[in-house]
């Protein structure tokens, strides 16, 4: 008996979430989608449009990454009516405003599972059966109705949305053409209806002249022609408001707290003096009239359609699964915890639910003004959302956003016009204002974008006119502290490089690259180059138009000069744009680009060659048709006993070796980016076997070398095969001894690879003083960024602090781009705009993150007996900040010098040391 209940197709709240209903209405059995149908292809007709789909495809989460089970293997997911009618839009067939306008949507987002509650995407479906189309009983919801052979659909549209290329044909049919029309007024009929009931009840004024989110549902009614609703649907007078405090609703709050403002009085005075009384009344305004509030979102019931985009959002998107349900029928609503005011929850303020609302009924009520800029210019902007940006801001609003445009070069696809941040919900660009910055290079001049060597979490979209120069410095010159320098345990110190020196010049981007700083974003690794944006006296100016069948073009104007403008945007943006699968595609195909040929260049395979054969060889690499693959933690690249088929280069990432013997594993050895494997099987005369397992140990990117290409690539460079056939690697970079193999796994076990700034403690000096905590402490405001606790190794404790990892997972998600890496430290930075969501504290895999109270913003409740001061405290996280790059004081405070900070290769130094001269 097959496997039952696709894991991706939820029925909402109904009962029958095992079966479907047949064209008969009869039960039957949900069958669960295997792997084998990714290769199964059906065509389905669309409004006479035929596309070519595979039954299922490969769950992806929110930002477009494969889901894969515990094995590592792919996870399928049924495609629907509603992928297939996507499938057109990027085929070129339609546009996204067509498809919105064949098939709206209020419940459904592509990025998470369909729920087919509001049934809006109501399509019609007939089969063709011996050339003659048999039409269907009833209407199916578009974003759930998997596809079938022979499938036609019909949408909104009927014959006059048909196919231009078959509609005559179509009307000559008169069954046919019956059929069609038939079913185009029973969707219609039906949505328009849905339509006006939904309009009747949650369709109001919004709050403020200022526009704070896109409301889906007007935009749909207008659509649809639903202007009013008729009077009978319309809410009685008499009856209140959702947003009614407890005499209307007894079970709103657990408990019965005295109601302070949301926003402290500190809060407050985040807004400028001559802004902040139109901030105090605002807030006044949603603590009255809306008392469900949080600090970031205003809810407001009567708006809410019950459409489960927020539940969904707090759950799939995010894993925080605060919102859910109550009430039953009409008084149905949604709930936060066990029906909690919104800020007296566990809610963390992610704003992932307000930006999935499509009808305003959780919308914004703050920005967050994002600091992710060395200089004040966050200052420009308000708080307030309803407070407009001064004039010469350099910084874009939402609807500058959403105007923004890009003249991209696609390496496989030719020259296409990109919106950015079409694709964003209008809630978030809103919130983040101030995240995407727009600069203007006048023709003649230069500006020096990014630095090599410095983090950063910003990356810069490209118009499409200028040249970039990227420059390379190479490794820094160190300078030696001398002798009374050594005497004192001086260390040697890198130079500093005069002004201007970027090193050499190693290629010139065009403007028409879309992307360039990306890679330090994905990664959190410092900037590779130096990147200089340079404006030629001819720059020409760039006009958007469109053509005769609406779709945007550039044309290039040399007779007049324009500017060349750049956006650099925040790391969430960039994210957050991803959600798009065009935006993921045009994104990917640039990093995939760039990582193949800094992979290839930067590899250590090639030491043995100078610069020119160096040159060479990457040079055939990339013509030769070398691939790139993310494998993601715990994921082998290659297993014991495969036969070997290809080289490797690991770009970024740690792996490790290792044999697997009576069902224990032995690690042989790590390899880190620059590092390469599989050569050995593949020097042979006949192709050999793997005699160890390659897995990643966190994300790790690679570049594969097919066995043909290695070998001819061998043939060309002989020292390159004599390189490799030297002597065996050392067991970890940066390690001269090769430690045992209990050393070893402990090392790995414990994460300390990851360890650029490892907080450790000699057991053997140390006594438990404390004094390093309280250091912590009292430099701190009182919140100690340490716990003396962690694992041991070798005579040290390793202290639970921040490790200043290589891959540092609390950066991964920040929805406001709160947490990043400055210049050339190694510190995380945790700006003050931290909204505490605790994403990162979650992220961290080592318990160096923890979250504090800004505050104690409800004193009242302390005279309650069930009452918690702390109930509705805004939250920040906190962490080392390595006592921003000096010695920090944890290190300088211990009486006995048992503290020491040191990279995780050079504690495995140390007990290597100990372990050998028995200290």
């Amino acid at each position: 008996m097959p496997d039952i209940a696709d894991p991706d197709i939820f029925l909402g709240r109904e009962e029958e979430s095992l079966f479907a209903r047949d064209d008969n209405d009869v039960l039957v059995r949900r069958e669960k989608e295997t792997r084998d149908r990714f290769r199964d292809l059906v065509t389905v007709v669309i409004d006479g449009f035929p596309v070519e789909v595979p039954r299922a495809v490969p769950k992806t989460d929110a930002q477009g990454n494969v889901v894969r089970d515990a094995d590592g293997k792919e996870i399928p997911r049924t495609t629907t009516i509603y992928d297939a009618a996507a499938a057109l839009v990027a085929a070129g067939a339609w546009t996204e405003e067509e498809l919105k306008e064949r098939i709206p949507v209020l419940c459904h987002q592509r990025h998470v599972a369909p729920v087919a509650v509001c049934r809006m995407c109501s399509v019609h479906i007939s089969s063709m059966k011996r050339g003659k189309l048999t039409p269907g009983r009833k209407l199916v919801p578009a974003c759930q109705h998997r596809v079938e052979t022979n499938m036609v659909v019909t949408t909104r549209a009927g014959l006059d949305g048909y196919n231009p290329q078959k509609r005559e044909e179509t009307k000559s049919d008169e069954k046919t053409a019956k059929t069609i029309r038939d079913a185009a007024d029973s969707v219609n009929q039906s949505v328009k209806l849905l339509a006006e009931f939904l309009v009747a009840d949650c369709l109001h004024e919004p709050l403020t002249e200022t526009k704070r989110y896109e409301d889906e549902l007007s935009t749909v009614a207008r659509s649809l022609e639903v202007l009013e609703a008729r009077p009978s649907l319309r809410k009685p007078a008499a009856l209140p408001s959702r947003n009614a405090a407890e005499d209307a609703i007894p079970k709103s709050r657990r408990v019965n707290l005295p109601l302070l403002p949301t926003l402290r009085e500190n809060e407050l005075a985040e807004e400028a003096p001559e802004l902040r009384d139109a901030w105090e009344e605002w807030n006044a305004q949603i603590d009255k009239d809306y008392p469900y509030s949080s600090r970031t979102v205003v809810v407001d019931h009567d708006r809410c359609i019950v459409c489960d985009r927020c539940v969904r959002a707090c759950s799939e998107v995010k894993p925080f699964k605060v919102i859910g349900h109550t009430g039953k029928g009409y008084g149905t609503r949604i709930s936060f915890d066990l029906d909690s005011v919104m800020r007296d929850s566990t809610c963390v303020q992610c704003g992932e639910c307000m930006n999935s609302c499509p009808t305003g009924a959780l919308s914004l009520r703050r920005r967050v003004r994002p600091r992710a800029w060395g200089d004040d210019s966050p200052e420009q902007v308000p708080v307030n959302p309803n407070t407009p940006f001064p004039e010469g801001s350099d910084f874009l609003t939402a609807d500058q956003m959403r105007d923004v445009w890009l003249l991209y070069e696609s390496p496989t696809r030719g020259a296409r016009v990109v919106f950015p941040f079409r694709s964003i919900p209008y809630s978030y660009l809103k919130w983040n204002e101030g995240a995407v910055r727009r600069w203007e290079i006048r023709p003649g001049d230069r500006k020096v974008l990014c630095d090599e060597g410095e983090y950063g979490s910003t990356a810069f979209l490209l118009q499409g006119t200028g040249t970039f120069e990227i420059y390379v410095r190479g490794p820094e010159p160190e300078v030696r502290l001398g002798l009374l320098g050594s005497l004192f345990g001086g260390a040697k110190k890198k130079k500093k490089r005069a002004a201007g020196d970027y090193g050499a010049l190693v290629k010139v981007s065009s403007g028409d690259e879309l992307v360039l700083g990306e890679m330090t974003c994905f990664t959190q690794r410092p900037r590779t180059a130096t990147v200089v944006a340079v404006a030629e006296d001819d720059s020409p100016e760039l006009t958007l138009g469109y053509d005769e069948n609406g779709w945007p073009t550039v044309t290039r104007n040399p007779k007049k000069r324009g500017p060349v403008v750049v956006y650099e945007i925040t790391r969430n943006m960039l994210d957050m744009m991803q959600r798009s699968a065009s935006a993921r595609e045009d994104i990917q195909e640039m990093y995939t680009l760039r990582a193949i040929q800094t992979g290839v260049q930067n590899s250590r395979v090639f030491e043995a060659l100078d610069k020119m054969e160096r040159e060479q060889a990457a040079t055939f690499l990339l013509s030769e048709g070398v691939t790139f693959a993310r494998v993601e933690a715990g994921e082998a690249i290659v297993s014991e006993g495969d036969v070997a088929a290809a080289f490797y280069i690991i770009r970024l990432g740690t792996v490790r070796v290792f044999t697997t013997a009576g069902g224990a594993e032995q690690v042989l050895r790590l390899l880190s980016a620059g590092d390469s494997f599989g050569e050995r099987g593949l020097l042979s005369d006949r192709p050999g076997v793997r005699t160890a397992t390659v897995a990643a140990l966190d994300p790790v990117e690679v570049v594969r070398v097919p066995g043909p290409v290695f070998r001819r690539l061998c043939e060309k460079f002989p020292k390159l095969k004599e390189h490799m056939e030297e002597g065996p690697r050392r067991a970890v970079p940066g390690v001269a001894k090769d430690p045992p193999p209990a050393v070893l796994r402990d090392y790995v076990r414990q994460g300390l690879y990851q360890g650029q700034r490892l907080l450790v403690l000699d057991l053997k000096s140390c006594t438990r003083c404390d004094e390093c905590t309280k250091a912590c402490a009292d430099s701190h405001d009182g919140n100690a960024r340490l716990l003396r606790e962690g694992l041991r190794f070798g005579d040290f404790l390793v202290a639970t602090s921040c490790r200043s990892c290589q891959k540092p997972y609390c950066m991964e998600g920040c929805p406001v781009d709160a947490i990043h890496r400055r210049g050339a430290h190694l510190e995380v930075v945790i700006e003050n705009h931290c909204i505490g969501c605790g994403l990162c504290e979650r992220n961290c895999p080592y318990g160096a993150i923890h979250m504090t109270a800004r505050g104690t913003p409800n004193p009242a409740a302390t005279q309650h007996p069930s009452g918690d001061p702390l109930k509705i405290a805004a939250r920040r996280a906190v962490n080392c900040d390595l006592c921003g790059g000096n010695e920090p004081f944890c290190v300088q405070a211990c009486p006995h010098e048992a503290a020491y900070r040191m990279s995780g290769p050079g504690l495995l130094t140390e007990v290597l040391h100990r372990l050998e001269t028995h200290d």
